[in-house]
């Protein structure tokens, strides 16, 4: 795999815990962005950039990037993924892919007609070696008639925009995502969806932005993923978007039950993934570690790393898959059809929640 020329757009918490390490170890770091401007000059300190910007347009029209990780906050993804497709840029894109339809189909629209190759996140459904086996063991237990699927955590703490309605989208934009994107990798899209979503904390409290630019040092994000145990929430926040949000995805009389909060503040012993079907069922207990358990027909089995493979973060395998797309001129597998697909579930889910109406997707 050739070294790919990367510029990054967005010197928040996901790209100094995930991408920039990576990244900057495995392929060659041109430059970052982020408009505000110690964040880039701190990013590109600690990185080992070779330049920064606070203009996202300059590093767009830097001729010597070649593909850039989209990482911003989730308002502007889809007009910085199309100004990507027009400048020639390669790209990944964090979720959500947009805030609505039409800037989802936009990023499609755009990215088909300039041959741009793209990564849609999150790619852990298609390129995650845990979710390949456990696609590949579906059969095993037939067809699919429940599921239930839960991704929750006490809520980010970094930024507001998590819990503001037009900025962000809360839970479903942010969490539930995942769960959507592996139910429609292994299912297809749903037929129905009905979803309710409620405000469990109407007022919560975030870090300092200026506190956020300072951690941008290598006492922090330098000795590993960094997320900010050590700093005190202290700017209280208007929560107008869901931090709590229950769907019920239908497919042809099977039934896949999508949890996802901002308010699981312990953890039990729920698993992560909990799929049935005419003959068995499978767990996961949880989708960062390579363990599944599988019963079929009465009979009992455990997977481990041996027959699962080692589980890396989503973020590494997305810029590997990326770089080897490059190299190819092969179509990426998480592509702009499969998070157009995503976007219509979230989107209808979004929908349902706020109507109390089923939303039908075809």
């Amino acid at each position: 795999m050739r070294k790919i020329s990367f510029g990054v757009l967005g010197c928040g918490n996901v790209a100094n815990n995930y991408y920039l390490p990576y990244i900057s170890r495995v392929h060659r770091l041109v430059a970052v962005c982020d408009i505000i401007k110690e964040r880039a000059i701190r990013s590109a300190e600690l990185w080992g950039a070779e330049k920064w910007y606070d203009d996202p347009e300059k590093l767009l029209k830097d001729n010597e990037v070649e593909a850039v990780a989209i990482l911003t906050g989730f308002n502007s993804h889809a007009r910085l993924a199309i100004r990507a497709a027009e400048e020639g840029k390669h790209f990944i894109l964090q979720k959500p892919m947009g805030l609505n339809l039409k800037e989802a189909e936009e990023i499609k629209d755009k990215t088909l007609k300039s041959e741009v190759k793209a990564v849609i996140e999150p790619s852990e459904p298609v390129l995650s070696p845990l979710m390949k086996k456990l696609k590949g063991l579906l059969t095993e237990i037939d067809k699919h008639s429940f599921s239930v699927w839960h991704t929750g955590h006490g809520g980010p703490t970094w930024s507001a925009d998590f819990f503001d309605s037009e900025r962000g989208g809360g839970v479903v934009n942010d969490l539930m995502v995942y769960d959507v994107a592996r139910t429609f990798t292994f299912f297809g899209l749903p037929k129905k969806i009905t979803a309710q979503g409620s405000i469990f904390m109407p007022v919560r409290y975030v870090i300092p932005p200026e506190k956020v630019t300072e951690s941008i040092r290598k006492d922090t994000y330098g000795r590993g993923v960094y997320y900010f145990h050590d700093v005190k929430p202290s700017v209280p926040v208007r929560v107008t978007a869901y931090d709590n949000v229950v769907a019920v995805l239908e497919y042809d009389g099977a039934e896949a039950t999508l949890i996802s909060n901002f308010t699981t503040f312990t953890r039990l012993k729920m698993p992560s993934i909990q799929i049935y079907g005419s003959k068995g069922s499978i767990a996961v207990p949880r989708v960062f570690e390579p363990q599944i358990e599988v019963e079929v027909n009465g009979k009992k089995k455990k997977l481990g790393e041996k027959e699962i493979g080692k589980i890396r973060k989503y973020y590494e395998l997305s810029v590997d898959h990326l770089a080897e797309c490059i190299e190819k001129d092969d179509d990426s597998a998480p592509s702009v059809e499969w998070g157009f697909n995503v976007t219509r579930v979230l989107v209808a889910i979004n929908k349902s929640a706020k109507t109390g109406k089923a939303i039908s997707i075809n």
